[in-house]
């Protein structure tokens, strides 16, 4: 993450990051937010740019409606029928979306190219586990194994997700969200 600390000065310095790390090894996406009213997600790559928000332009994967805009190459995307398809960053408008919109997120976001890894400022890092910051698919998928909770069948929703294991264990144990114990 790359913070913008003057916010007199805050789109020229957002601008200036993106510029500085646009060539960098190891950058795979660049994504920030632009424009006021209303914000709007931005992702570069070397392939293009693409912008964002949420819409009702295309339905993605889980049911989440977008307007998208540029080129959708950027995230190695498709448009088909109405949905918006990316198989190389799974649910990735919602999770750039949700990155960015994190209270305590940078102003600037860095994803990971493939066999790259970003190692925190304590000198940890994942290499060869899951990268710190990647949406690639390479470090975004994973197994999801349950028993005694969960659906009957792993075919109950077509896309799993992190998101989706909190809310299924508080039903296996009868706990209302927001409660504790």
């Amino acid at each position: 993450m790359v913070y913008a600390l003057d916010s007199e000065r805050r789109d020229d310095l957002v601008a200036r990051s993106v510029e500085a790390v646009r060539e960098v090894e190891g950058v795979d996406l660049i994504l920030w937010l632009a424009g006021s009213s209303p914000e709007e997600a931005v992702v570069r790559s070397r392939r293009g740019e693409l912008r964002f928000a949420p819409g009702d332009q295309v339905v993605d994967d889980r049911g989440g409606g977008w307007n998208v805009e540029g080129d959708l190459s950027a995230l190695l995307g498709e448009i088909q029928d109405g949905r918006f398809l990316c198989s190389e960053y799974p649910d990735a408008l919602a999770r750039i979306w949700s990155a960015l919109k994190c209270p305590n997120a940078g102003d600037v976001l860095l994803s990971a190219s493939p066999g790259y890894e970003f190692v925190d400022w304590g000198g940890a890092d994942h290499v060869g586990g899951g990268s710190h910051g990647s949406l690639h698919r390479s470090d975004s998928l994973g197994a999801l194994l349950w028993c005694g909770t969960g659906p009957a069948s792993a075919s109950a929703r077509a896309r799993w997700s992190l998101r989706d294991v909190a809310p299924m264990v508080r039903e296996h144990f009868s706990i209302r969200e927001g409660s504790r114990g």
